[in-house]
């Protein structure tokens, strides 16, 4: 009995010792959805697979590529053409958008279109630069397997102009 008592009596002095450990995650900071107001419009600048970040893709998914306008006090977006900066409103480019609390997935919920709802992940937002990534079918063909698509943003600074529609301006 005696050994048992010196046992735990150790085993007490050591736990009292030892610094405590703790098993939680650390608090990643998230992202911030301000940072969309950073930039009054935002231009996609790359999209590529997973796992080849190197080789630019943007030709075979223009679906994803264009010039955004995001409004984080409404949960606003908007789309437009890169080339005539008319906006892509009517085919599912505009509508509600949300970031979720952990910061990890960005949901968009168009007004119009034939997607309701399109979820992404978000792997970067700050006032540099928007990524997000997705599955789609491979070079947006609806029979070929699914890829993870990266879609990379930056602030716009060209001469297009965009001029949102009345949905979004209201």
């Amino acid at each position: 009995m005696k050994t048992y008592r010196v046992m735990a009596a150790r085993l007490f002095l050591a736990a009292l010792l030892v610094p405590s450990i703790t098993h939680a995650q650390s608090i990643q900071t998230e992202p911030d959805v301000r940072a969309f107001a950073s930039s009054p419009r935002w231009l996609t600048t790359k999209v590529y697979l997973e796992g080849a970040p190197d080789i630019d893709v943007k030709d075979k998914y223009p679906g994803v590529v264009g010039i955004s306008m995001w409004d984080p006090d409404r949960n606003r977006y908007e789309f437009f053409y890169t080339d005539t900066g008319l906006s892509k409103y009517e085919h599912g480019g505009g509508g509600y958008f949300m970031v979720t609390g952990d910061g990890k997935t960005h949901i968009l919920v168009p007004d119009k279109g034939p997607n309701r709802t399109v979820v992404r992940r978000l792997e970067a937002l700050n006032n540099q630069a928007f990524t997000y990534s997705r599955e789609v079918p491979r070079d947006m063909i609806e029979t070929n397997a699914p890829v993870r698509i990266y879609v990379v943003h930056a602030p716009y600074t060209g001469t297009v102009q965009t001029t949102p529609s009345s949905a979004y301006a209201q």
